[in-house]
C-alpha cells in the first residue's frame, strides 16, 4: 500500500542552530524508512532569522527553508502548511526532537492504516522537579499540545483547520481541538509508543514561567483561545459542542481560582487580571451556561474538581461555583471586546 509522504514543519524564531540540530540529526538517524517520503520546510518568524544554507548539507531527507515577516508562531506554522504538497503533515518546535529512532516508522505504520485524518501520540516532556534537576514526564491522551500529531494535509485543507493567527500562546489547543472535532473518533489513530520529546528551554515562553504559574501568567491568552473555539464552533454550526466547551471552561476556570497559590496576596493582581478576562467570556456565554440543566452542569463540575484535586495544589472551595459568578457579575469589570481582539 502506498503509504504517501509526509513534511516535517519547524519553526524557528531566534534559536541558534546549535538548539535545532539534535531534532535534524535524530530526524537522520530513523530506522527503517524511505526518506524520498520524509521532507523538512523550516520556516523562519521573520526574514532576519534565517539559518546558513549550509547547516542543512548532507541530511538524506530534502530540506526547504522559507522566511515570513515576523507574526508569530500561528502565522509560521500555516505558512509551512500552505507551502506542503505533501499527504501528512507534522508541526515541530525547533527545540524539541525525536526520541525513539523508530518514531518516523511509528507514523508511516499508522499511515499506511489508510483509514485515519489525524494520529497523535504519547509523548514526553523534560521538566523541572522541586530542586530544579531536568525529570521526565509522560503525556499520555494529551490534546492540548502539538506535540506527536500527525495530519492528513487534505482534511486539514477541507476542513479550513488551521491556526488562529491571533493566538501566540495556547495556540495548539484551538488547532487540536478542531482536528479532533472535525472527524469522527474512528478515523483518529493512536501511536503508544512514545517518540517525540518536549525538551527543556528556559528561553521559550512556556518555559519562562518556570517558578510561578504559567496558567495564572496567561490567563489572557487562555481565555483568548476559549472565546476563539467557542465562536469558531459556533461559526461552524457545532452547537452542541460550543455549550459544552462553555459548560467546562465556566467549571474549569472556577476550580483554578480556588488553586492555594492563586489565593496568595502576591498573585492577588494577576488574579485581578485573570477574573476580568474570565468575565469577559461569561458576559459573551452567560446565557447559553445559565440555560444548562443542572445535572449537566453537575456532572461537568465533578470531573473539572477532580482534575484540580489531583493536581494537589488544590484550595478547599468556600463558595459554590453559583456563589463565585455572582462575585464574578457584580464585583469583577470585563475586558472589553477590543481588549479581547479575538
Amino acid at each position: 500500500m502506498n503509504t504517501g509522504n509526509l513534511d516535517i514543519i519547524i519553526t524557528h524564531y531566534r534559536e541558534p542552530w546549535s538548539v535545532g540540530k539534535q531534532q535534524f540529526d535524530m530526524l537522520a538517524q530513523q530506522r527503517l524508512v524511505d526518506f524520498r517520503n520524509v521532507g523538512v520546510i523550516l520556516v523562519n518568524d521573520g526574514e532576519e532569522n534565517e539559518l546558513p544554507a549550509d547547516c542543512f548539507q548532507g541530511y538524506p531527507y530534502e530540506i526547504s527553508q522559507m522566511s515570513i515577516p515576523k507574526g508569530g508562531v500561528s502565522k509560521a506554522r500555516n505558512a509551512g502548511l500552505d507551502a506542503s504538497d505533501a499527504d501528512w503533515v507534522m508541526f515541530c518546535d525547533f527545540d524539541d526532537c525525536f526520541m525513539n529512532i523508530y518514531g518516523l516508522y511509528l507514523i508511516f505504520c499508522a499511515m499506511e492504516e489508510g483509514r485515519y485524518d489525524t494520529i497523535w501520540s504519547h509523548f514526553a516532556e523534560e521538566t523541572l522537579d522541586r530542586d530544579g534537576k531536568i525529570v521526565i514526564v509522560q503525556h499520555d491522551r494529551d490534546w492540548v499540545f502539538i506535540h506527536g500529531k500527525v495530519h492528513r494535509r487534505q482534511y486539514l485543507v477541507e476542513n479550513g483547520i488551521r491556526f488562529n493567527e491571533k493566538l501566540t500562546i495556547h495556540e495548539d489547543c484551538f488547532f487540536n481541538t478542531f482536528a479532533q472535532k472535525c472527524t469522527t473518533e474512528d478515523r483518529i489513530g493512536e501511536i503508544k509508543t512514545q517518540y517525540y520529546l518536549w525538551k527543556w528551554n528556559p528561553n521559550s515562553v512556556v518555559r519562562k514561567s518556570q517558578g510561578r504559574d504559567f496558567i495564572l501568567d496567561t490567563y489572557d491568552h487562555l481565555m483568548r483561545q476559549r472565546i476563539a473555539v467557542t465562536e469558531e464552533m459556533i461559526r461552524r454550526g457545532m452547537t452542541a459542542e460550543a455549550k459544552a466547551t462553555i459548560i467546562k471552561t465556566v467549571t474549569d476556570c472556577f476550580y483554578d481560582f480556588q488553586q492555594q497559590t492563586w489565593k496568595s496576596l502576591e498573585n492577588r493582581p494577576a488574579v485581578n487580571r485573570a477574573e476580568r478576562w474570565f468575565a469577559a467570556y461569561l458576559k459573551r456565554y452567560a446565557e447559553i451556561y445559565m440555560h444548562t440543566d443542572a445535572l449537566t452542569i453537575s456532572k461537568v463540575a465533578k470531573a473539572s474538581r477532580d482534575l484540580a484535586l489531583a493536581k494537589g495544589n488544590f484550595f478547599i472551595e468556600s463558595l459554590t461555583i453559583g456563589q463565585w459568578l455572582k462575585h464574578i457579575v457584580d464585583d469583577v469589570k470585563p475586558v472589553s471586546r477590543e481588549e479581547q481582539n479575538v
